[in-house]
């Protein structure tokens, strides 16, 4: 039966025919041009075509190993190209194991030529290979197929899919060739020993110095594809079929550009939005419109609702429309109270009493302070997205948090503390001004806060300035006499 393959499904057709221990020859076309594996029980035996270099014969002439007369009188003895071997070997023109490198390099050869075409048709002809000379080797067939897999082509969709998903790998048991038979390179040998059925593909490549994450992504491919690998949890029933990536990669990426759509317009678009816009209410809307206005734009961006790739990409507008949507509502929700009352005094009942005055205010009162609390408890939040990515060395969004923190609640010494400690690690004189100006802005909003003079202190001391680190460090110790860190300092001074 005749099949079209690609270059990404060429390594699972070769997959196939040895899982099945089919026993046959692979004929392998493209334009005028076909290609001849041989395979004994799904092991690869022997490859030859019609160019120069992939003809057996012409190959041993080229080596020197046959002279062009005697490979004349082999071929007189056969009837087909398979048969050459036997025949030079039964007559005594060549070694065995001088012929078995030769026709190792043929079978590199065209194995690997093939994975470089873009694609073509693809036949097989079922029937035994009667001949002595070569015995069928899993190893060999597997480090072979590797090698092609090294040189396929339109590599590139596939490597995406495989960093893009977040199932782990693992190592299948039993597996269907010895380990520790294949010739490995130590980047080879480390890729599995990462594989414990806990790491993502991108988890694995990202430890890897640059430069290498391909190769080593084509080597974890070709581990799925023979079998020796596997996803868990499993991608689909059955074999490691390429396509299934493919399709659910492209659908995850359409999802992506979506998303990113949606975020980036309603990004560019808070600039020409007034508060009531921003939260799809009208200008006079009632508290309990704007609440639910609010909860319901809350709702449609919240982080939780994207990929995480999204939410990476896009993590600088997605925080704006947060802080933009909490300004909205809170610019409507304080205004409102107010407006309620200029209109009401207008109409106040005949019967409104002093108590129903004070009730108002009160009520007044109560709504502004719930503003209140909920400017306090955005900056919490925010404060603590900055110590989470401070954490882990990512200073530049720890400082944009923070800075989110402090214009929802300016008086906390925290925020100018953590603020003041990231950009201390920027060597650069600008950085180094702002981290002194929010050490300071720290001591100032917490004067009780020993830490926070020592670590003033130490930066002026790294800065060559004894006079103010002593200054902080005896200040320290008048608020903690047995601050230890403090005590250290001034004995070095």
């Amino acid at each position: 039966m005749q099949t079209h393959f690609s270059s990404q499904t060429l390594a699972e057709l070769f997959r196939d025919l040895f899982l099945a221990e089919r026993s046959g020859v692979l004929h392998l076309s493209r334009g005028d041009v076909e290609k001849r594996i041989y395979f004994d029980r799904g092991m690869i035996l022997f490859a030859e075509s019609d160019l120069e270099d992939e003809d057996l014969g012409r190959r041993l002439i080229h080596e020197g190993k046959l002279s062009a007369g005697a490979l004349a009188e082999a071929r007189r003895s056969i009837s087909e190209a398979k048969d050459l071997p036997q025949a030079l070997v039964n007559r005594g023109l060549i070694s065995k194991e001088a012929l078995s490198h030769t026709v190792r390099y043929i079978v590199e050869r065209v194995v690997q030529s093939v994975f470089v075409w873009e694609g073509g048709t693809a036949r097989f002809s079922q029937g035994w290979l009667l001949q002595e000379i070569f015995e069928a080797d899993v190893v060999s067939t597997f480090e072979i197929l590797l090698r092609g897999i090294f040189h396929m082509t339109d590599f590139g969709p596939i490597k995406d899919a495989m960093r893009g998903l977040d199932n782990r790998l693992k190592l299948r048991s039993p597996t269907p060739v010895p380990l520790e038979r294949l010739s490995l390179s130590p980047t080879h040998g480390f890729l599995l020993s990462r594989v414990d059925g806990s790491t993502r593909v991108d988890q694995i490549l990202s430890i890897l110095p640059a430069g290498q994450d391909d190769l080593a992504c084509r080597f974890l491919y070709g581990m799925l594809v023979l079998g020796v690998l596997a996803y868990d949890p499993p991608l689909a029933e059955g074999p490691f079929q390429v396509t299934t990536i493919l399709r659910d990669h492209a659908d995850l990426r359409a999802l992506e550009r979506l998303q990113e759509q949606a975020v980036v317009e309603a990004y560019q678009g808070l600039s020409k939005k007034n508060p009531h816009e921003i939260l799809g209410v009208a200008a006079g809307a009632k508290r309990d419109e704007i609440e639910r206005g609010y909860e319901e734009a809350k709702e449609r961006f919240s982080r939780e609702r994207f990929l995480p790739r999204v939410r990476e990409k896009l993590r600088s507008e997605m925080a704006l429309l947060e802080s933009r949507l909490v300004e909205a509502y809170l610019t409507m929700s304080q205004a409102r109270p107010e407006a309620v009352r200029v209109e009401d005094m207008t109409t106040l009942p005949e019967n409104t009493t002093v108590e129903d005055l004070l009730v108002r205010v009160e009520m007044d009162k109560t709504k502004s302070q719930m503003a209140m609390e909920e400017n306090v408890r955005l900056a919490d939040v925010y404060f603590g997205k900055a110590k989470k990515f401070m954490r882990e060395g990512d200073y530049f969004n720890a400082i944009q948090y923070g800075k989110l923190a402090i214009s929802y609640n300016p008086e906390d010494a925290r925020y100018y503390f953590l603020l003041a400690d990231c950009q201390v690690r920027n060597p650069e004189a600008r950085w180094q001004r702002l981290a002194e100006q929010n050490y300071i802005k720290a001591t100032q909003l917490d004067s009780w806060n020993a830490e926070y003079l020592v670590s003033l202190g130490r930066f002026y001391k790294r800065r060559g300035l004894k006079l103010r680190a002593r200054k902080q460090f005896e200040q320290a110790l008048q608020i903690v006499p047995a601050h230890a860190v403090a005590m250290q300092e001034l004995e070095t001074l």
